[in-house]
């Protein structure tokens, strides 16, 4: 548990942390945006759209063996298009195909600051709000956020986008 978890008022000056072993190398987040080697996720969104990828280094393992090298791991962004919520749950439509290899865990919220509290809400790229994936976001994710998280492998904007 962290400091922003327990008082998200926080979150106005006070970035939410982010694990550096799930993040790709040189990854640094702010209060309103993460940056992956000095590139900004929410100005790569401004100029390329979403969903959209960014590909880079994966971070060093605290204990690595001498033969370690490198893979190459992303960060996706996805736009917010529907919030719905039926049943007490809050189901999030994005624009993108959630990759098998995302880690929602790490989801957050870019583009502005937000001090509501953290809520599990149900991630999905379907209409019908089925075969979504649990992510912790904060309760006012709106239409039009920009959701930001880590992937385990490499993948491309062929594999993200919605047919």
């Amino acid at each position: 548990m962290t400091l922003t978890s327990i008082l998200p008022t926080l979150r106005a000056s006070l970035p939410n942390p982010l694990d550096p072993t799930l993040w790709p190398a040189v990854t640094v987040a702010t209060v309103d945006d993460v940056t992956v080697r000095a590139v900004s996720m929410q100005r790569l969104a401004d100029v390329v759209g979403t969903p959209c990828v960014h590909t880079a280094e994966e971070a060093p393992p605290r204990y690595r063996p001498r033969d370690w090298r490198p893979r190459e791991v992303c960060v996706t962004v996805a736009a917010v298009t529907r919030v719905r919520r039926p049943w007490g749950v809050l189901l999030v439509e994005l624009d993108a195909v959630l990759p098998d290899c995302a880690v929602l865990t790490e989801a957050r919220v870019i583009g502005r600051s937000s001090v509501a509290p953290a809520a599990v809400v149900t991630l999905t790229t379907n209409p019908a709000g089925t075969a979504g994936v649990d992510a912790v976001l904060p309760a006012d994710v709106a239409v039009g956020d920009l959701v930001c998280f880590p992937c385990r492998r490499a993948v491309t904007h062929r594999d993200l986008a919605v047919h």
